[in-house]
């Protein structure tokens, strides 16, 4: 029979044995611990950093092609009604001072005879901003940050034209940018064909 306490001496002397060790980690494991640490808190960081720049450049983009979208539907609906006249007014229609920049028109929208000034508009782009203006001077921003906008105008034979009395279709092109951090940009253009149904009439 064995001394009571004997099969734990050789593990009590063993723990003592670590607790008194003076030995510790030596200058070439302490640098190769720190050399590993910095290669992942880097890579960490650039797989955050990868994460961020693709979460923001997502957001922009969405929201590019949506303003892109809105400017272009919207100018669509008010240049459907370039020369609506129900009364054959003289001063009514497509005006000679369009340009593949801007487009001038005007419309009887209540039919009662007279042109107000919001039924005289023009759409053109200012300083990178899609503006709405109207005779008198007042401009509506619609849309900001506008890199490009083009008018081209196409008669019944769908050649171009700069007649204002020959034009039957407008096509427009917008084209809307912005920055997405770390220098970078989203693009977005959108093109349309729009038919001027008042326009001959």
């Amino acid at each position: 029979m064995m001394p009571k306490g004997f099969m734990h001496s050789k593990p009590r002397k063993i723990l003592a044995n670590l607790w008194s060790s003076t030995e510790g980690f030596t200058m070439a494991e302490i640098i190769v611990g720190l050399a590993l640490a910095s290669v992942i808190v880097t890579a960490m960081i650039g797989v955050f950093s990868s994460l961020s720049q693709s979460y923001t450049t997502q957001n922009v983009a969405a929201g590019v092609q949506q303003a892109t979208r809105t400017g272009i539907d919207y100018m669509v609906q008010n240049i459907r009604m370039a020369g609506f006249n129900p009364l054959r007014l003289a001063e009514v229609g497509i005006k000679d001072d369009i340009s593949t920049s801007s487009f001038h028109f005007s419309y009887d929208e209540d039919e009662d005879g007279t042109i107000a000034n919001r039924e005289d508009i023009t759409f053109k782009l200012e300083d990178g901003i899609l503006r709405r203006i109207t005779r008198g001077g007042n401009s509506q921003p619609l849309i900001e940050n506008v890199s490009d906008l083009e008018f081209t105008y196409l008669d019944i034979n769908d050649d171009t034209t700069s007649i204002p009395t020959d034009i039957r279709t407008v096509e427009v092109s917008l084209t809307v940018t912005e920055a997405a951090g770390r220098e970078l940009a989203v693009s977005r253009t959108y093109s349309t064909r729009t038919i001027c149904r008042n326009s001959g009439l």
